[in-house]
């Protein structure tokens, strides 16, 4: 079941906006792939992006957001890590690379705020843990998500993400990119995301190159 609406639309501070469109992320293009923890360029969706087909969608997603549920805490449910507005979420994975949550920190993101209003909450987790942080504001209308990653192996997931749409919430599959060892990489979503759950995590020697998302289909 999900949470009431009340308690959603105080997670998502951003109003919702007039396109109903997608849960599009915006891969970014690294500034320099051997200096993680830059800023990077946001890469806009195409305008006329259509929501997501979920025939065309892997059914391991379809059935992971399906079976998401939103409370108002960040925790792990089975195989899924989920990280709600203004929270962020520090874990390992075990033998069988499944999320084990160490601990939950309040906080915002600068990058979620207009330039120089908002100073960065979280420094880097400590060696061989990962973190991921979710955060937005009305002002620069997205929602942030930042992942660290301090340990030697690149770390490549699936995300799902719950939206304000119409005012319902709706679990969409969102695209991502794979983390790089001893690195961090933020992805930017221009909708008003409330939680989101993060899945399949699959620690790699390499990160998979990060493609932008294919243009919708006609």
């Amino acid at each position: 079941m999900f949470a009431s609406l009340a308690l959603l639309f105080a997670l998502a501070v951003q109003p919702v906006p007039e396109d109903d469109g997608p849960v599009q992320t915006a891969p970014r293009e690294a500034v320099a792939a051997d200096l993680p923890g830059l800023d990077e360029k946001t890469v806009e969706p195409p305008a006329a992006a259509k929501p997501v087909d979920e025939t065309r969608t892997a059914p391991a997603a379809v059935a992971a957001a399906r079976s998401l549920t939103v409370e108002q805490k960040t925790l792990v449910q089975g195989e899924t890590l989920q990280v709600v507005l203004g929270q962020r979420a520090v874990f390992r994975l075990d033998d069988k690379g499944l999320p084990v949550l160490t601990r939950v920190e309040e906080g915002k993101l600068a990058a979620a705020h207009p330039e120089g209003e908002v100073t960065e909450a979280f420094e880097p987790p400590a060696e061989g843990e990962f973190a991921v942080a979710l955060d937005g504001s009305a002002e620069v209308r997205a929602t942030i998500l930042k992942v660290w990653n301090q340990t030697g192996q690149a770390l490549d997931y699936g995300a799902i993400a719950l939206i304000m749409r119409q005012g319902k919430v709706t679990p969409l599959p969102a695209p991502v990119c794979a983390v790089p060892a001893h690195g961090v990489r933020t992805e930017t979503w221009k909708r008003p995301v409330v939680a989101v759950g993060l899945t399949r995590f699959r620690p790699t020697d390499t990160a998979r190159p990060c493609e932008p998302p294919p243009p919708p289909a006609v």
